[in-house]
This record gives C-alpha cells, sequence and structure tokens, in this order.
C-alpha cells in the first residue's frame, strides 16, 4: 500500500495538492448527469405541459396582473456562466406578451428574504442585461422583509407560525416563481416564504430546535424547517395561485480550461498525477494578493452547472420531480460515518456572494453548510472531529455585513451558546432602526443574519468533539470560533488523530462538487 494519497483541496482562494492517510476514505461527487440537449425546447415543454396546473396562456388574460419572483444571486455556487433564470424569464415576458399583458403589469421581484438586497448590475448577473434593459429598475425590485407596506400576513397555522409575505403576491393574478435548484434545501414552499416572507413569519422555522445535526435541513423528508414550511405553504395555496418553475443543475462546477485543471484527481480511476507544471502554477498563485484573489472569485469565476430538468406548475408536484433529479445527482452512498471528517473550505459562502468571507460566514460554511450535507445521519460519528482547511481571516465587508462585525466585536464573547444567543439577541437585532435602515437602503443583510449562520453553526459544533482549522493565519481569530488553530494541513491530521483516539477512522468530502451523502450504516 502506497505511504500517502495525494488529492485536490480548497483552502481558501487557494488550491492545494495535500498528502492524505493512505487509510482515508475518500469520498466524491457522482459525475455531471447528462444536460438538456435544447435548452429552448425544454423550458417550452415545461410551459406547454405544466404539472397540476394549467399553461398560462389558459389562466391569464390581457388584463392579467402577474408578479415574476426569482431566487436571489447567492445560488448557485460559484454563480452561473449562463444562467437559466434568465433564459427562462426570456420565455416568460415573450409568452406573457403574447398574451397582451403590458410591461406595467408585470413586475420582477429578487426574492432575497433576510439577504441582503441586489444592484442592478449584480440582478443582471441572474436576469441577463437583455431582461433588465426591456423591464428596467422601475419594474424590477428586491423583496423587503421589514416593510410592513409592502407585506400581507394570510393568518397563523395550526401550530401557530405566522404567515407573512410580499403583498406583490396579493395585488397579481399569478405569481410566477423561478429558481435554480442547486442543493436539495431550496425549492418547493420554501421559494416563496422564505424568498419572500417577512422577518416575523422567517423566524419560526430559521431556530436552533429547527437546524442542527439531528435532522438535516438537505433532508425535506424530516426536516423540521421543511416541514413548517409545507404547513405555511398550505395557507399561500389557499389564497393564491403560485405558478412554481424549478430548474435542476448538474453538477459539472468549472468550464473549460479550469476543468481540466480542478477537478478532482481520484486515481482510483486510473488518473495521473499532476506534473511539476500544475504544482508550480498552483504554488505561484497561493502568492497572489488576497484583494485579487477576491476580486478574481468575484467577478471572474463562473460555473458551468448544466441544466438537467426543468418543470413548472404546482408547487408540491413540481418539488416532488425536481427532488427525485436532484438525488440522483447530489446523493452519494457512503457505508459508514468517520471520527475524523475533512472539509477543504473554499472562500465560497453563499452570503458572500459578490462580497467578502468573514469568519463567522467561515464557522456556518463548515458547521452549518458542509457537515449537514446528509440526509439520514452526517458523515462525522457524533463526537468525532472536523478537520476545516481555511486560512481563516478577520476580514468584514461593512457594508454588507456590519450587523455581523457588531455581533463579532460586542455581543459574541458573552452569546456564545447558540440557543441563548438566538433567544436574547434575535429580536433585539431584528428591531435595531439603524441595521433596518442598512437593510432596506444600502445593500446591507437583515439585523438577525449572522445570528442565524452562529446559531447553526453552533448547532452543529454540540455534535463534534471539535474543529481543527488548518493553515490558521490568525490563530486568534480561529479560537474565537470555537475552532482549534493549527498551522498546517499535517499538524492539523495529527491534532484530530490525537483528539478522536486510536484508531480514528478518517474520511475526506471532495469538495467542490456540492453533494449530499447517505450513510448507510
Amino acid at each position: 500500500m502506497a505511504d500517502h494519497i495525494e488529492e485536490f483541496i480548497f483552502y481558501g482562494d487557494d488550491l492545494k495538492i495535500e498528502r492524505f492517510d493512505p487509510d482515508t476514505q475518500l469520498v466524491y461527487a457522482n459525475p455531471p448527469m447528462e444536460p438538456v440537449a435544447d435548452y429552448d425546447a425544454a423550458i417550452k415543454e415545461a410551459l406547454d405541459n405544466p404539472i397540476g396546473a394549467e399553461p398560462l396562456e389558459k389562466q391569464l388574460t390581457a388584463s392579467s396582473h402577474v408578479t415574476i419572483a426569482f431566487d436571489d444571486p447567492c445560488l448557485p455556487i460559484p454563480l452561473m456562466r449562463h444562467d437559466l433564470r434568465g433564459v427562462v424569464i426570456e420565455e416568460l415576458l415573450r409568452r406573457l406578451d403574447k398574451i397582451g399583458i403590458p410591461k406595467e403589469r408585470i413586475r420582477l421581484i429578487c426574492a432575497n428574504g433576510l439577504h441582503r438586497k441586489w444592484t442592478m448590475k449584480e440582478l443582471s448577473i441572474v436576469l441577463g442585461k437583455k431582461v433588465v434593459a426591456e423591464m428596467g429598475p422601475e419594474r424590477i425590485s428586491c423583496h423587503d422583509a421589514t416593510d410592513d407596506a409592502r407585506l400581507i400576513t394570510l393568518g397563523t397555522t395550526e401550530a401557530g407560525h405566522e404567515v407573512e409575505i410580499n403583498r406583490a403576491v396579493d395585488e397579481s393574478d399569478i405569481t410566477i416563481y423561478v429558481n435554480v435548484n442547486f442543493s436539495s434545501m431550496n425549492g418547493g414552499w420554501k421559494s416563496i416564504l422564505v424568498g419572500l416572507g417577512s422577518w416575523r413569519s422567517i423566524r419560526h422555522h430559521h431556530t436552533p430546535k429547527e437546524w442542527n445535526m439531528k435532522r438535516s435541513i438537505m433532508d425535506p423528508e424530516t426536516s423540521p424547517m421543511h416541514e413548517i414550511l409545507r404547513e405555511m405553504g398550505k395557507l399561500v395555496h389557499a389564497n393564491y395561485n403560485i405558478f412554481q418553475i424549478e430548474t435542476v443543475l448538474n453538477n459539472n462546477v468549472w468550464p473549460r480550461p479550469l476543468d481540466r485543471l480542478l477537478r478532482p484527481i481520484d486515481t482510483r480511476n486510473g488518473n495521473s498525477a499532476p506534473g511539476m507544471a500544475v504544482r508550480s502554477m498552483l504554488s505561484l498563485a497561493t502568492l497572489g494578493p488576497q484583494v485579487v484573489k477576491r476580486t478574481i472569485r468575484n467577478s471572474l469565476i463562473r460555473s458551468d452547472y448544466r441544466l438537467c430538468s426543468i418543470s413548472a406548475g404546482d408547487v408540491s408536484q413540481v418539488h416532488n420531480r425536481t427532488l427525485d433529479i436532484l438525488f440522483k445527482q447530489q446523493n452519494v452512498k457512503v457505508k459508514e460515518p468517520a471520527d475524523i471528517l475533512i472539509f477543504g473550505v473554499p472562500n465560497l459562502s453563499p452570503y458572500s456572494a459578490q462580497s467578502t468571507l468573514n469568519p463567522i460566514l467561515l464557522r456556518s460554511l463548515t458547521m452549518g453548510y458542509l457537515s449537514g450535507l446528509f440526509r439520514g445521519r452526517p458523515l462525522v460519528k457524533e463526537g468525532g472531529v472536523i478537520v476545516a482547511y481555511n486560512p481563516g481571516l478577520e476580514k468584514f465587508n461593512l457594508r454588507h455585513h456590519g450587523a455581523y462585525k457588531d455581533f463579532w466585536d460586542n455581543d459574541l464573547e458573552n452569546h456564545y451558546d447558540p440557543e441563548e444567543c438566538w433567544t436574547a439577541l434575535s429580536e433585539k437585532y431584528a428591531d435595531n432602526p439603524d441595521y433596518i435602515r442598512k437593510y432596506r437602503d444600502d445593500y446591507a443583510y437583515h439585523g438577525t443574519h449572522g445570528l442565524i449562520n452562529w446559531m447553526w453553526s453552533g448547532m452543529g459544533m454540540r455534535h463534534v468533539k471539535g474543529v481543527v482549522l488548518a493553515g490558521a493565519k490568525e490563530p486568534e481569530t480561529a479560537k474565537k470560533i470555537g475552532f482549534t488553530p493549527a498551522p498546517d494541513f499535517s499538524s492539523a491530521i495529527a491534532m484530530a488523530r490525537e483528539m478522536a483516539g486510536n484508531g480514528a477512522s478518517m474520511a475526506y468530502q471532495v469538495i467542490p462538487p456540492l453533494f449530499c451523502v447517505d450513510v448507510e450504516s
């Protein structure tokens, strides 16, 4: 047996080749599903033959009012070179025009929920320049989860959950929602109820009870969050006409020629280890200034995800079909969990899109998103150890993440416990007039958004004995988020083995592409 295994692993904005112990289980994503051959034909077929609903041409007249809502630019990761949402919306606008509906009776709303609002330039990444030029800023807006004048209350569910959404849904004869399904936590009733929901409504399903490692939010069938969303969805369904359009992406992350460089080595399949030219190039890339790397990541790096399915019609029926296909692409069977689980952590969080990864987002990316990529049972055993590879820099975008920074500076030290933190601070941060103003008018995340990520990652950390941050450049920053700093990758592995004990099993989930695991035992 070889004395080590070599594989690519992300380290912030860098890609490295590291050595893994020979007993490490390397868990790889499924190959990309075959994409749809003709996008235009697939979109037309979905709209001509919707599931559980009549085609738009039979539902609408020239006097109809229409709202088209769409996922914000947080997803997919990285953003797409040719985003499908814009292609679908172009076809919708063409059909609405053919029906005779003037654009003055059509509005487009970015369903950003508690995320920050987006500039028109940023929205054009999703919508495309043609849609932005046709509809203009007077017909395109971002949702506001705090503006009572633009919200409508539908009542409460039997469990007492308030349901409040954007008033445009009430003012329209139909609301058409266009999304990209990049992971199984999104889509379905989450689209409307989170994307177009109010803070008062969202707070019911974004709590420690719903966000933990016992039942993953990547498993809609068992997740408490999705259970509440389905319950809320009944009220929306009873009152309004929602026409859902869901696109499923394959996991073909990198465009050519980047795909040849960035795809996993995976020598099991006969691939050869990278030569000296590749190794030298990666080494040189690590020397670049951080600000340059961040600019390249935000402005130049785009994915090559391809459409492998599109469905339209009734929200629940469409989403069930979406999940069937998504699980085939995203979910990988693994025989048993590991005592030590390794993640390469790129500086790519949904909440750092067109922005900066801060320490709270690093913690939530590691102990929320990545650790939560499972159905049924986590890939790391309870009481196990996570090794996360990222420099862990204390860097905040003060415009986008101002409330994050305030929490970091003023409240984190006294509110480390995720449940206590949420109980003590969520309403205080939600009602803070400065945070509300910045959310409404200056592209800031909602005041509670940093608390949600702190709470989510804190619940994940209860599952493990510890998290070792490999290659930590700022040890005090790592300690502040509850991670144990290690100067380099090999030191981190040694520390994890000492924490996990003799005979500890080890796994490396090779990401990207993003994928979930189904642990069999």
